[in-house]
């Protein structure tokens, strides 16, 4: 029981049911005590009235002399006889013993003076009515008091009773509530911390749950939601590295336009040595080997470029040089930028970035690529970054977890001047699968990816965009104040 939040919550209803069930038999004894103080009182009540009748009848007598009230008189008598006999436990309760037999011995002599003065009748009314009615008034007054005492009883017993139903209510409010108290602790609080756990993780701050407790329902659902984030990171994966693949296509083509160059000087420089075999002097051979040395050197880097944008490799920040970064991308994309399109770059020579390059690149091919996807021909692609103190996020759709930061940041903007994007989809473009092309023409993960690769940056993410003026993508990333230890781009050229 005890290993289950079931188990738990089941053992505090028992627990508060317990406690109702305790109370209830309680307070149906004292409502039996009640009760029975009530019947006792009305009993006394019962006496004193028929003690009231008896000398209502014996008034009557004395007055009228009619016989009748004298025969009520003395079945009054004998009721009242009959009452003290049945209730003789319960008087005992409101009177002493003594008192009871007082009051039995003043209504038997009440009795045989009236039975005697009518069974006789030649005693005068005169003499024999004052010694009756003075044995009349002190059975009142035993009767009156044994009343009067049964119902102050009652008003105690009634005035406990209310306090003590008063403080069984407290008792058991406080019971509840150290019972939910408990509930809490033990099934609430682990709750909270798996929520805390879940934010922690949808903020990359952790990679999966640990059980907060070791209760059967949340180690169960621990361990069904660290299988689905393996899952989601496998597929995340998955779809990244088919994004990138995408994107390798993408490069081919402009990786054949930027290898074309060394290789043109190379032939060229090939072909002018053979001409001049045994003719031209040691000097100018060694600059044309000089040269096809260093355009060799140039396709050589060219294609390590490539071949680490390719290569799956983990997540490892160094400090980079951006211009040559973006310069180089701009080159792989080359194939699809327009014959009249210009992709302008503003970047400072000596501004570094601590990012992984790989990733980096990624973010830049995908963002000219989606420029490129509704820029016409003159249209223009402009590249800018610098070193920023910023104080709170950018304006527009921002997403990431650097976007409350404070600092000094690195900021590249990546504006067109293409169509723009409308403003009803703006807030969703970041989604994954979210594309407003045809079936068929794309999955809907270059700027998801985007996001991911800036987030895993820390760094953050917004777009502006007007529809018909073009579209504004900035990204803020945390600056760095180290010299790159490696550049991008090698001895050649975009």
């Amino acid at each position: 029981m005890r290993h289950s939040l079931r188990g738990k919550i089941t053992l505090g209803y028992y627990a508060v049911a317990v406690a109702i069930l305790v109370a209830s038999v309680f307070f149906v004894g004292e409502l039996r005590t009640l009760e029975a103080r009530v019947v006792l009182g009305q009993r006394a009540t019962d006496l004193f009235n028929t003690v009231l009748e008896i000398r209502r009848f014996e008034r009557n007598y004395f007055l009228h002399h009619e016989a009748v009230d004298l025969e009520e008189n003395a079945r009054y008598i004998k009721l009242a006889q009959e009452m003290l006999t049945a209730n003789r436990a319960g008087f005992s309760a409101i009177a002493t013993q003594a008192r009871l037999a007082q009051l039995r011995a003043l209504l038997d002599d009440y009795q045989r003076r009236m039975s005697a003065f009518a069974a006789g009748g030649q005693q005068p009314v005169e003499s024999f009515e004052p010694g009756v009615r003075s044995l009349g008034k002190e059975v009142v007054t035993i009767a009156e008091d044994m009343a009067a005492l049964e119902r102050r009883q009652i008003q105690t017993t009634l005035a406990s009773f209310s306090t003590l139903l008063l403080g069984v209510i407290v008792c058991m409010a406080l019971l509840i509530v150290l019972i939910g108290r408990a509930l809490s602790l033990r099934v609430v609080r682990p709750l909270q911390e798996m929520e805390a756990s879940v934010v922690a993780i949808s903020t990359h701050r952790r990679e999966s749950l640990s059980a907060p407790s070791n209760d059967r329902e949340i180690i169960s659902i621990i361990e069904a939601f660290n299988r689905m984030l393996k899952e989601l990171d496998v597929r995340q994966k998955s779809l990244m590295r088919s994004e990138r693949l995408a994107s390798l296509g993408t490069m081919l083509s402009g990786v054949a336009h930027e290898l074309n160059n060394p290789l043109s000087n190379i032939s060229t420089s090939c072909q002018i040595l053979q001409e001049e075999v045994g003719e031209s002097d040691p000097a100018t051979q060694r600059v044309y080997l000089a040269q096809i040395d260093q355009q060799t050197e140039r396709a050589r880097n060219i294609v390590r470029a490539l071949l680490d944008f390719s290569r799956e490799q983990a997540f490892r920040k160094e400090s980079v040089l951006l211009k040559p970064l973006v310069t180089q991308t701009v080159g792989f994309v080359r194939g699809e930028v327009s014959a009249k399109s210009v992709v302008q770059l503003f970047i400072p020579e000596d501004l570094t970035v601590p990012a992984d390059p790989q990733r980096l690149q990624q973010v830049f091919v995908n963002l000219i690529r989606n420029a490129l996807e509704g820029l016409g021909p003159g249209g223009q692609i402009r590249i800018s970054a610098q070193l920023k103190h910023v104080s709170g996020p950018p304006e527009g759709t921002a997403l990431g977890s650097g976007c409350d930061g404070e600092g000094e940041v690195v900021e590249i903007s990546v504006i067109d001047d293409g169509p723009g994007i409308a403003r009803e989809i703006l807030p969703r473009i970041f989604d994954p699968f979210f594309t407003t092309k045809e079936v068929g023409h794309g999955m809907g993960l270059g700027l998801f990816v985007v996001y991911e690769i800036v987030d895993e940056h820390d760094g953050c993410i917004s777009v502006e965009s007007t529809p018909g003026q073009g579209a504004t993508f900035r990204i803020r990333l945390p600056s760095g104040k180290s010299r790159p230890r490696l550049s991008v781009g090698g001895k050649g050229e975009s």
